[in-house]
């Protein structure tokens, strides 16, 4: 056991007046967040909840959800984040999968938390946490299969955050904006960066990111390339952009061309790579053309091994936990094995793709994530993935998947000119409308799902 003052508790005594928390529902200041979270923790153990419950909340960002995770850290229980989006019936497999003992869907929190009252005995306390507590679950994407559930204790969120502010720096009155779902590690690990320098979590309070960005004087954002085509596209691109002062972009290589268009503005622009197994950020660096993902922050180790990215560090997770179990996927020496394979150009980690996306076409190795880069560096090309299908001959051909200024004939021509003959798309087929997006990747497995309907004739290299 490992006892420190709440760090909620820490920023409220240094930052009292600092805000904490800002949104639709107006500013809460870190004095005022900490007491809100003591009396949500009074109601609770009132209620029943215990350390080491497992505690469940289904619902988009909101300002409960941020509660309920503090509170959670109070009590000694664990925070246990669920996508709305998931069917009811994977939704209940989940809750009984992660031993979640009590769950709320969004606004039913007792009495919706806001008629939570401040009291002497919530307001006075001086809360102690243990820091090698398991204090969240967080799902990985899934994109392969069923979800895992990365365990993480306080001392590893906090260990993430701190290395982050390496190349991302963070002070008090900088507003980060919750653009990524608190269900995802993007997210969450935005919470815990501004809690340790007494920064402002921003709640959207608009569907559009541009509304977000004007109202809200927001200086850190997370975003992909896609989103960022879309603000630079607007009339009013300089007003929506005035504010940020740092610019976090991931989903790989950035174009040059919307690299150059970010130039005229006084924006730092980070790319990086990371994982829900390492409180989200791993190495990050200058944003580039090259697939190049920066340095290993601090408190972060990585190796390439046989070709494949292996991680340890203070933030590295516990493990995983289903049905009351932590399964530990380590060496001896802590070393998490990625499956993402990659190499070091001079300092500098380059992501080569994950060795499970490779496919064998004609009897040749095909890495979607090369072919991916190649089309992204298109003018006028947003995004691009590259997915397998089965061919009688070639054993699997590939198709892309674009979205942007339709013009195949010339992306033939690049890729051409660039990889070898076998690794070119077969087919292009123009991005889905309906497909949603969560956190930083796009899902490669709804592309599929996507690829598998349409009616594609076979054609050969």
């Amino acid at each position: 056991m490992s006892l420190i003052l709440c760090p909620l508790h820490t920023a409220a005594r240094r930052w009292s007046d600092a805000i904490a928390v800002s949104g639709p529902e107006g500013d809460l200041s870190y004095e005022a967040l900490d007491a809100r979270v003591g009396a949500l923790v009074l109601h609770l153990r009132s209620q029943g909840v215990r350390e080491g419950d497992h505690l469940g909340y289904i619902g988009q960002n909101h300002l409960e959800a941020i509660l309920l995770l503090y509170a959670a850290m109070r009590l000694g229980a664990v925070f246990a984040p669920l996508s709305p989006r998931f069917p009811e019936a994977q939704r209940d497999a989940l809750i009984k999968e992660l031993d979640i003992r009590w769950c709320w869907s969004e606004g039913e929190l007792p009495q919706g938390v806001r008629a939570l009252s401040f009291t002497s005995a919530s307001v006075g306390q001086s809360w102690q946490v243990d820091l090698n507590r398991p204090l969240t679950l967080i799902l990985t994407s899934g994109s392969s299969g069923h979800p895992k559930a990365a365990m993480h204790t306080l001392a590893q969120h906090m260990a993430a955050a701190e290395g982050s502010h390496d190349q991302t720096p963070l002070h008090r009155g900088d507003r980060w904006l919750l653009s990524l779902p608190l269900f995802h590690i993007g997210g969450l690990a935005i919470l815990f960066r501004c809690l340790s320098c007494g920064a402002t979590a921003v709640l959207p309070g608009h569907q559009d990111m541009a509304s977000n960005l004007k109202q809200q004087r927001i200086t850190h954002l997370s975003l992909v390339a896609t989103q960022l085509v879309r603000l630079l596209d607007r009339n009013d691109a300089g007003e929506v952009l005035a504010s940020v002062t740092t610019l976090l972009l991931g989903g790989g290589a950035i174009p040059t061309h919307l690299l150059e268009r970010l130039k005229p503005y006084p924006i730092k622009v980070l790319t990086s790579y990371g994982m829900t197994e390492m409180g989200s950020q791993i190495t990050t660096g200058p944003a580039n053309d090259q697939g190049l993902s920066g340095t290993p922050l601090a408190g972060r180790q990585v190796r390439i091994n046989d070709g494949l990215i292996e991680v340890r560090g203070d933030c590295r997770f516990l493990g995983y936990y289903a049905n009351g179990t932590l399964s530990r996927p380590f060496d001896s020496e802590g070393w998490f094995a990625t499956r993402d394979r990659g190499q070091f150009i001079g300092e500098q980690l380059k992501v080569l793709g994950r060795a499970d996306n490779m496919f064998v076409s004609g009897g040749e190795n095909v890495q979607p994530e090369a072919i991916e880069a190649v089309l992204k560096r298109c003018e006028g090309v947003e995004e691009a993935i590259v997915i397998p299908i089965a061919n009688e001959e070639f054993g699997h051909l590939p198709v892309a998947v674009v979205k942007g200024a339709w013009a195949p004939e010339l992306w033939e021509k690049r890729v051409l000119k660039k990889l070898p003959r076998f690794m070119r798309p077969r087919h292009y087929l123009p991005w889905p409308d309906n497909l949603a997006q969560m956190g930083l990747k796009v899902s490669r497995k709804a592309i599929a799902e996507f690829v598998q309907t349409q009616s594609l004739s076979e054609s050969n290299p």
